[in-house]
């Protein structure tokens, strides 16, 4: 199950970041822009809204579980969800939070 949290990691990192870099290539870090685009129909918003409500999700489970296993590494989550998105965070959580609850299980 590791291996397979990496590679939805791995995925989930190089295609959303393929259209961002056109983005950046086209329009240069346009902050308003971006926005702009996010939210320029009724479809985009829908779609950017449950992206933002699934990242608050995120991170309660995140805190929660970061908690109950003493999980160290949420910092990593933390920063790869502000960098690249929730397509990383959230599978590269469920690697490290799968070997603090093997290793509690094996206790």
């Amino acid at each position: 199950m590791k291996k397979l949290y990496l590679i939805l990691g791995l995925i989930g990192t190089v295609f959303p970041y393929y259209f961002f870099i056109q983005f950046l290539r086209d329009n240069g870090l346009d902050l308003g822009l971006l926005m702009e685009l996010l939210f320029t129909n009724t479809i985009s918003a829908f779609f950017a809204v449950d992206f933002i409500i699934s990242c608050v999700v995120f991170l309660v489970f995140m805190f929660n579980e970061s908690r109950k296993y003493n999980i160290k590494e949420k910092w990593i989550c933390l920063l790869s969800l502000f960098t690249v998105g929730l397509s990383l965070a959230l599978p590269l959580f469920l690697f490290f939070r799968h070997s603090y609850i093997n290793s509690n299980d094996e206790v």
